[in-house]
C-alpha cells in the first residue's frame, strides 16, 4: 500500500459542546447531529483521553513473553478526560461555571448568577435534569475529515482555573481545566468513535472578553479597614469538586457522578501601599496570623450587570499562608495564596454576569 500523503494540521481539529437533557445521553446517536455543538474557542484541541481498565498478566506455562490471550482490556468501568484552555467569554464562562459548580440560576434576559455554599451545588449527578442542572454535555472531537470523530457523554468539568494576569494574555481572563465523564465504553449507544460529526457547529461569541484592564472595582478587605481598593497584577482561581463516577450499568458506563466536597483556592497578587501594608488597620500580615477571613470583590461595569462583559465576582477567603513578596521593576506587591471558604451565610464564591442567552440555548 502506498504511503498516504495526508498531514493533518495542528489547528484543524475542533472540540464542541451541547448540553443533554438526561445525563449520559447520546445525542443523535445514530450519527446525524442535527442539535448543533458549540465551538470551543482553543488554541490547540487535544482528543479526549480513554483510562480504561487493563490487566497484563505473565502466566505460568507461557515461558518469558506475556501471551496476548492473557491482557484484559476493557472500557467499563473506565473514564474519559480532556484537558481545556482558551479565553473566557461570556456565554462559556456561564455554562463552565455550571459544568463545574452544578448550580445556576438565571433571571432577566439574561442575567446568570453561580455560587458555591454548603446547600447549592449539586452533589449527586444524573436522574432527572432541570434547567439543565445537574449539568452534562455531549463532548465531540472533530478531526476535520468526515467519519472521523469521537464523541463522549456524560461529561462535565471536574476542575475549572479562572487566570488573569496583567503580564499575560494581553490581560484577557482564561479558563483551563479538564472535562470528566464516567462513559468509556465506546460500544455505549451515546459514546461513538469514528462518527460523523459534520452537522451544525456554532461559534462562541468571539470578540467579548474579560480583560484585567477592564476591572471597574477592585477591592480587598484587609484587617480593620474593610473593602478597600487595591491595584493587583494577577489572579488564579481554581474550582475542584473531586468528582468521581458511581456505580455501572449494563453496558459498563457509570449510573451517576459524585461530587464529595469543593476545594476552590487561589492566589491574589496585590500592591503593597498605604491600603494593603504592615502597619495597624491595614496589616496584611495580621489577616494571615489572625486566620481571618475577608471579602474581595471584583466588578467588570457599574455593578448591575446590564450588558455583555459586565461581571461580578465576589469571594470570602482565607489566606493558607505567609503572605510572601513579589518584587519587581514595578514595585514591591503581596503574593496572597487564598481558599475561598463560606463566612456564616455568605457563599465562598459567587459570579454573576451577562450574556444575553437561556441556559437552555446550552
Amino acid at each position: 500500500m502506498a504511503i498516504s500523503k495526508t498531514i493533518l494540521a495542528a489547528n484543524a481539529p475542533l472540540v464542541g459542546i451541547k448540553g443533554e437533557t438526561a445525563y449520559g445521553e447520546g445525542i443523535d446517536s445514530a450519527g446525524a447531529d442535527g442539535t448543533a455543538y458549540r465551538q470551543l474557542p482553543l488554541l490547540q484541541a487535544t482528543k479526549p483521553n480513554f483510562n480504561t481498565q487493563r490487566v497484563d498478566r505473565l502466566l505460568s506455562g507461557r515461558g518469558s513473553i506475556e501471551n496476548a490471550a492473557d491482557s484484559y482490556n476493557t472500557g467499563k468501568g473506565g473514564t474519559v478526560t480532556m484537558p481545556f484552555d482558551f479565553w473566557a467569554t461570556p456565554k462559556l464562562l456561564a455554562q463552565f461555571m455550571a459544568l463545574v459548580g452544578q448550580e445556576h440560576s438565571e433571571t432577566g434576559a439574561y442575567i446568570h448568577q453561580i455560587e458555591f455554599d454548603s446547600a447549592s451545588n449539586a452533589q449527586a449527578i444524573g436522574g432527572t435534569v432541570t434547567a439543565n442542572l445537574p449539568s452534562t454535555v455531549n463532548l465531540a472531537y472533530r478531526t476535520g475529515t468526515a467519519a472521523e470523530a469521537i464523541r463522549v457523554t456524560g461529561a462535565m468539568v471536574s476542575d475549572l482555573t479562572l487566570t488573569l494576569d496583567a503580564g499575560a494574555n494581553n490581560g484577557l481572563m482564561s479558563l483551563s481545566g479538564n472535562f470528566f465523564s464516567g462513559h468509556a465504553n465506546p460500544l455505549a449507544t451515546g459514546t461513538a468513535l469514528e462518527e460523523t460529526q459534520d452537522g451544525t457547529w456554532t461559534k462562541p461569541d468571539w470578540g467579548t472578553y474579560y480583560s484585567i484592564h477592564d476591572i471597574t472595582t477592585k477591592q480587598l478587605e484587609v484587617e480593620a479597614g474593610g473593602l478597600l481598593d487595591m491595584v493587583f497584577k494577577s489572579l488564579t482561581l481554581t474550582i475542584t469538586n473531586n468528582v468521581v463516577r458511581v456505580g455501572q450499568n449494563s453496558n459498563g458506563d457509570a449510573e451517576g457522578l459524585h461530587i464529595p466536597n469543593f476545594d476552590i483556592t487561589g492566589t491574589l497578587v496585590v500592591k503593597y501601599d498605604a491600603n494593603f501594608d504592615y502597619a495597624a488597620g491595614t496589616n496584611i500580615l495580621q489577616d494571615f496570623l489572625d486566620y481571618k477571613t475577608v471579602s474581595l470583590s471584583l466588578l467588570w461595569g457599574d455593578g448591575t450587570v446590564g450588558t455583555a462583559g459586565e461581571m461580578n465576582i465576589t469571594a470570602e477567603i482565607q489566606y493558607t499562608g505567609d503572605p510572601s513578596q513579589d518584587i519587581s521593576e514595578t514595585g514591591i506587591f503581596h503574593s496572597l495564596p487564598f481558599k475561598c471558604k463560606q463566612n456564616a451565610s455568605t457563599e465562598a464564591l459567587k459570579v454573576i454576569l451577562f450574556n444575553g442567552e437561556s441556559q437552555t440555548a446550552w
